[in-house]
């Protein structure tokens, strides 16, 4: 034995999600400012990785506060890291010039 945890039975897994999956999309939408549908997705994910390694044993409550804390955190950085990139890429050349290649970057005057 390894001493991981036993995975989460079908029942008690689905006591949890009838009981924290709302409150747990409000958290995400609240605390971390995501959309009502990425913060589903984010919940959903957490219920997916409660399958292989929710402990019945600890605190399962607990557990998926943490786990959705810290994909819902992920979720919205890689957001704003992806907004970022879309404006810097995405933005027009000023008028008369080229854009440049970025595969060119020590070949510009």
């Amino acid at each position: 034995m390894t001493g991981a945890p036993a995975p989460a039975g079908d029942e008690a897994l689905d006591a949890l999600y009838r009981a924290f999956f709302l409150r747990l999309v409000r958290r995400a939408t609240w605390r971390y400012g995501l959309s009502k549908e990425d913060a589903r997705e984010v919940v959903h994910d957490a219920f997916v990785l409660a399958m292989v390694k929710l402990d019945p044993n600890g605190n399962p409550a607990s557990w998926l506060y943490g786990v959705v804390d810290r994909l819902a955190a992920n979720w919205k950085r890689k957001e704003v890291r992806h907004a970022s990139l879309l404006a810097r890429w995405a933005a027009p050349a000023p008028q008369g010039q080229e854009p440049a290649d970025p595969d060119e970057e020590g070949d510009q005057p």
